[in-house]
């Protein structure tokens, strides 16, 4: 069902923006200042097109809007979503910001699908307060509106596809008492554990915070502290991210960890010890870098990642979009999609390769 009064375009941002139809991809590379300019055309032509297709009956378009556009993380959830367009025979317009602190030029995504009558959206809310009200204002105009990653703070949404992230913070946790344990430090010894954070409207990195939290204290020796009274906010900036993992290093002589709960922390966490040749910490992370998987295969650091699938959160997420554009429904609304904690014993399992290289082994269109 379509909206009756179109959402106003609001504050214009720069954007970068790919349109898939039936798998054709567009460049998503080209420079702030080009994507800016064409923007607003590629916007008013991808909308065009979606009304012209849905009078004569042809293909339904489904807009995805991820968090940061050619991010490591976000780019294989690309992927499924244009293989899902191509298996499924929709149009699929890709969106997303330059940076994680952008909540403004996402709400202007957001809008601009709407604008542009999309017959579903798939999105990734930047901030779980912020977009809460654009999204219900979409979902209750009747537009299917999916959400993948992270979830707003209200239910007003179709169907969420993501991570139990309470459930994998406390993955991460249980991982590192378990490797402090097996590097023999003392129970009496004092060990520290650092986390900084990308962002502090998520609410999957706060869950995965939550969870990591919660099961440290309450199996983790007295000695064993997390520094809860410094955890540092990077806004997604790798560079802030690498300079936050030498400031602690230089601040807390007795650090044995760093959790990184989402990927660019865990970028910067691994990048900083690198540079500091830092073997003695363990890093416990969350999705699967080339930085984070260099680590791990040179052997020389004590490191995992907790990985999800975000591939089959692109795909199931427009799969789902488009049948309920097609006046299906969902049998349950929040899907956990499930991780897998990745290091050098498992990095080349065959699951495990499906996984962070998806196109080995990608789901079937039903």
């Amino acid at each position: 069902m379509k909206l009756k009064k179109l959402m106003s375009l609001g504050l214009a941002g720069a954007m970068a923006l790919s349109l898939v139809a039936c798998g054709s991809t567009a460049d998503t590379t080209e420079s702030a200042a080009e994507t800016t300019e064409s923007t607003a055309t590629e916007t008013a032509e991808s909308g065009a097109e979606a009304t012209t297709a849905e009078a004569t009956g042809e293909e339904k378009t489904i807009y995805v809007i991820v968090k940061v556009l050619g991010n490591q993380y976000w780019s294989v959830l690309q992927a499924g979503a244009e293989k899902a367009g191509e298996d499924l025979g929709c149009n699929v317009v890709v969106v997303g910001t330059a940076l994680e602190s952008d909540i403004e030029g996402q709400l202007t995504l957001l809008q601009n699908a709407v604008s542009a009558q999309a017959d579903g959206i798939v999105i990734a809310p930047l901030d779980s307060v912020s977009l809460d009200a654009p999204i219900t204002e979409a979902y209750n105009s009747g537009t299917p509106v999916v959400l993948v990653d992270t979830v707003t703070t209200s239910d007003n949404y179709s169907a969420a596809l993501m991570t139990n992230n309470v459930e994998a913070g406390k993955t991460a946790a249980e991982e590192m008492l378990r490797r402090f344990k097996e590097r023999g430090i003392s129970e009496d010894e004092e060990a520290q554990v650092a986390i900084q954070i990308g962002s502090t409207g998520s609410q999957t990195i706060t869950d995965r915070v939550n969870g990591f939290t919660e099961y440290w204290e309450a199996n983790a020796p007295e000695a064993w502290t997390i520094l809860s009274d410094d955890i540092k906010v990077n806004d997604g900036d790798i560079s802030k991210a690498v300079g936050f993992c030498q400031d602690y290093l230089t601040t807390y002589p007795n650090i044995k960890g760093m959790f990184g709960p989402n990927n660019g922390s865990t970028v910067g966490f691994v990048t900083g010890l690198t540079e500091a040749n830092r073997t003695d910490v363990t890093m416990i992370g969350f999705d699967f870098s080339a930085e984070i998987e260099t680590m791990i295969r040179s052997g020389e650091y004590d490191v995992a990642s907790v990985v999800q699938r975000q591939y089959y959160m692109g795909y199931d997420g427009v799969k789902t979009a488009l049948d309920l554009a097609n006046g299906g429904s969902v049998e349950e609304k929040t899907i956990d999609t499930g991780v897998i904690l990745v290091d050098a014993n498992n990095v080349d399992d065959p699951e495990v390769q499906s996984i962070i290289n998806p196109e080995i082994e990608e789901p079937a269109a039903e």
